[in-house]
């Protein structure tokens, strides 16, 4: 709570624009109380030698292995005892090292690839070596480019070892051949297939996101950047807001990706300015010092304000920020006519910063981050939020409360025009989301949703009456939030690597036996003996018929 100091309930704040004089806001009573340590799925630990009881159970036994990256502190008494003893045993490392590499080689010769094991083999993407990891990395890209259909669940296998990849593993010159195949499969998609061209959109991000990352350099803008720039800007005409959103998320990483001479870095070198880059942003949220952060996403505006012909396009443009809230021109409107298609913006960044936070569990600092975020009336930004909190409801390692807490501030989002404004898409895509929450989630967090959705029905607001009947009428977009992969089901690749004996086989051909035996059943006769010595039996039904017809009985 001390990275939280100066923020205390009811709090007036004032909200600077560029171009604006001020625009103070009263901040409610904070959603997120506290922050909460990032669930991580544990299994058990084996011994030496031990069976392997699944993937993911593999991955946590490599994250421990030495030298982890994980500190004392992150660890129980449990797990740092298991990782020391692990330390004199080799030949233990050896073996889970080896497995792993076994697990990457059996998915490699897995024909189908299918979504369950896509899913299993992506639990490995933070603990394999470099070799192993490009190897893996480049069977995805393969499978991508060559299929004649698009595989949705392997741009969502890809999109997550991109995610998870560990420190080293993608150089600069993977990330952009990366993004060519990408980019050449994104041009080839019909753009009204709304789902594989967002989903396409989504992976494109996550590869632009770690270029940013990385500050990759040295791309011809002739190349590469320039011709994807323009067909995302296409992508602007699409009916579907979350598409023309995602596109415009990736056309916005695609500004931050440093490259040798962009107009932007030329003008600002004229001028003798230097804007603070994205990498010192994230490096400045990691660093706790929120305050910081929050600074330089206003020197972004301040810097780009300041730099020639941007000064009147950004000044107008915050103009058009504030009276889109006033005035509840859509999200998709806004997009559509290049808000976000023709320079930079501070929303990519700040919702860059929000991912970071989210991460580590830090939701007093990732509520104060959107409620003092200079564009935090930025339609973009406000998306990008909902589709966060709404994701965060859905994912089911977080706990409870903390989930609750999603739907509450999603609940704020679209009650409170004061704060959020008026913008009927947002409004929309919050009911959406809330509407799929009620169905994919359990429990609590199901019926925090299906209680919101019972008083907006029945709010006076005449224009959030009209949205709520438009997001009935309105099929279910299959394009809403990012879930948890699917967990294997039936032999896994780690059981395969380790020979364990397949008895579902045998057990099968046994009950067809049995089966089929069932209709000829024969009939065995019990039979007996006086007492246990005596050498002759005889047929004990005859017996006891007898005795049942005599005066004995």
């Amino acid at each position: 709570q001390s990275s939280h100091q100066g923020y205390t309930q009811n709090m007036a704040i004032e909200q600077k624009i560029p171009g604006e004089s001020e625009n103070s806001v009263q901040v409610p009573r904070s959603i997120f109380d506290r922050d909460i340590v990032p669930p991580v799925a544990k299994f058990t630990l084996p011994e030496a030698g031990g069976r392997i009881a699944s993937t993911s159970q593999l991955a946590y036994c490599l994250s421990l292995l030495p030298p982890s990256s994980i500190s004392r502190e992150g660890l129980s008494t449990y797990e740092y005892d298991w990782s020391r003893a692990k330390e004199n045993d080799p030949d233990e490392q050896r073996r889970l090292r080896t497995m792993a590499t076994d697990v990457v080689r059996a998915f490699i010769r897995d024909e189908l690839k299918t979504s369950v094991v896509v899913a299993e083999i992506v639990n490995l993407a933070a603990v394999l070596d470099q070799d192993e990891f490009r190897k893996l990395t480049e069977v995805f890209i393969d499978g991508i480019e060559q299929s004649l259909l698009l595989k949705i669940h392997l741009l969502d296998g890809l999109a997550h070892l991109i995610r998870n990849a560990s420190m080293g593993n993608l150089d600069s010159d993977d990330l952009v051949k990366i993004l060519e195949v990408l980019s050449m499969r994104l041009k080839g998609t019909h753009w009204q297939s709304s789902q594989h061209t967002y989903q396409l959109a989504v992976t494109v991000s996550q590869v632009l996101d770690s270029m940013v990352d990385c500050q990759v350099k040295g791309v011809e803008p002739e190349l590469l950047l320039q011709p994807l720039s323009e067909y995302l800007m296409k992508l602007q005409e699409s009916s579907v807001p979350s598409l023309v959103y995602q596109a415009a998320y990736a056309y916005q990483a695609l500004q931050y990706v440093p490259d040798d001479e962009t107009i932007l870095q030329a003008t600002l070198r004229r001028t003798g300015m230097v804007v603070q880059g994205i990498s010192g942003i994230v490096s400045a949220v990691k660093s706790l010092d929120l305050g910081e952060f929050i600074g330089g996403l206003q020197s972004i505006q301040e810097g780009l304000s300041n730099a020639g012909k941007a000064a009147a396009a950004i000044k107008d443009a915050y103009k058009n920020v504030k009276s889109l809230s006033e005035s509840g021109k859509g999200v998709l409107e806004t997009l559509q006519e290049g808000f976000s298609f023709t320079r930079k913006s501070a929303w990519y960044p700040a919702l860059r910063g929000l991912d970071i936070l989210l991460q580590e569990g830090r939701f007093a600092e990732f509520e104060k981050l959107i409620r003092e975020s200079p564009c935090r009336l930025d339609p973009a930004f406000q998306w990008g939020v909902c589709q966060r909190l709404g994701e965060l409801a859905a994912n089911s390692f977080w706990d409870v409360n903390t989930r609750q807490h999603a739907v509450s501030f999603l609940g704020e989002m679209y009650t409170d025009d004061a704060q959020w404004g008026k913008q009927p898409d947002i409004k929309q895509w919050i009911l959406l989301i809330i509407g799929e929450l009620t169905e994919s989630s359990e429990g609590i967090v199901a019926n925090r949703a299906k209680s919101l959705l019972q008083d907006f029905e029945t709010d006076g607001d005449p224009q959030k009456q009209a949205c709520y009947q438009a997001s009935i009428k309105e099929t279910r977009s299959p394009i809403l939030l990012k879930t948890v992969l699917p967990s294997p089901h039936g032999p896994s690749l780690t059981e395969c690597v380790q020979n364990i004996p397949d008895v579902e086989t045998p057990l099968r051909q046994l009950k067809w036996e049995r089966l089929r035996d069932r209709g000829t059943d024969v009939y065995i006769s019990p039979r007996a003996k006086i007492n246990a010595s005596a050498k002759e039996d005889f047929d004990l039904t005859s017996k006891v018929l007898e005795f049942l017809k005599s005066n004995k009985k």
